[in-house]
């Protein structure tokens, strides 16, 4: 039900946005605005600086999988294996790319508890990082609001978090609950996936250039990017929050730009997206992230 509530939510975003440009004439005045070629040549140009960013957050889940087990594993095809799957997403439901990282790290030896608690600290580190990002434009879209004042807050979270790592890496009998064997690993997952937030928001930059924005709108950019990731990624059941992510930025960016320039950024955001996701693809298969005999390479792996 969640799943299923979850892909109407999407289609119905999609639907709403897909009205809006009809309603709106946004595709009779792209098709004759001048600057429709500089944006389409920079959103090209945006997918692979948009890859680079995948490829930040794919080290940082290799790090946090790397904290969970007691044995050495091989980065290089951990990698893999996470550029192959991350495709997966577009499947029905938004949760393909875990179920698969699942499967084939279960073929590795690892152990249930230990794949449930990368997931869900994955989870946890990206939802806090890209709002992070997002406080950056609370005093454009909430003047009452102190984005230093949040993001202090989330920073005390992420020590406490860390701490609680710490603490049951020094007790072996908690590890049925939560197998922390390197957690000095996390310290380098989080910056990497601050960069990877960074780097999808210069992405954006690239398109956003070719509009004649304000310039109170090279702050809020960045966080609208980072919101609307938080929520496609939130609502299970909207394969890559299509239509979800979509939504925000007109939510958010309404009254601060022309909508016609807000859903024109939010389809470009999208092309860069799913290009960025191909592209990962390809360098997984190019790495062997199909092959499951990965622990071949270094001798099994003790189950946790």
């Amino acid at each position: 039900m969640l799943r299923l509530t979850g892909l109407l939510l999407g289609l119905v975003c999609l639907g709403w946005i897909f009205w809006r440009f009809a309603e709106g004439g946004v595709l009779q005045a792209l098709l004759h605005a001048p600057e429709r070629g500089i944006v389409a040549w920079r959103t090209l140009a945006a997918v692979p600086v948009y890859t680079l960013g995948l490829c930040f957050v794919g080290f940082a889940w290799v790090a946090i999988q790397s904290s969970l087990v007691p044995a050495r594993l091989p980065k290089k095809r951990l990698f893999a294996v996470y550029a192959t799957s991350q495709f997966a997403k577009y499947l029905p439901g938004n949760v393909g790319h875990f179920v698969t990282r699942h499967v084939l790290l279960r073929r590795l030896g690892l152990g249930h508890a230990a794949l449930l608690a990368g997931t869900l600290i994955e989870a946890g580190m990206l939802v806090v990082a890209a709002a992070l990002l997002a406080t950056g434009a609370l005093p454009a879209f909430a003047p009452g609001w102190s984005g230093r004042v949040v993001a202090a807050a989330i920073v005390v979270v992420v020590a406490i978090s860390l701490q609680v790592a710490f603490a049951f890496h020094r007790r072996p009998e908690w590890h049925r609950w939560l197998p922390m064997h390197r957690p000095g690993y996390l310290l380098v997952a989080w910056p990497l996936q601050g960069v990877y937030f960074g780097i999808m928001a210069l992405a954006l930059m690239l398109p956003a250039t070719a509009l004649p924005l304000p310039s109170s709108m090279w702050l809020a950019l960045p966080a609208t990017v980072a919101a609307s990731w938080i929520a496609g990624y939130l609502v299970v059941g909207a394969p890559a929050g299509i239509g979800v992510r979509e939504f925000v930025f007109l939510v958010l960016l309404k009254g601060h730009l022309p909508e016609g320039d807000i859903l024109l950024l939010a389809a470009a955001f999208r092309v860069i997206t799913f290009g960025g996701d191909c592209l990962l693809l390809l360098v997984g298969v190019v790495m062997g992230g199909t092959r499951t005999a990965i622990a071949a390479d270094t001798g099994p792996v003790v189950p946790v």
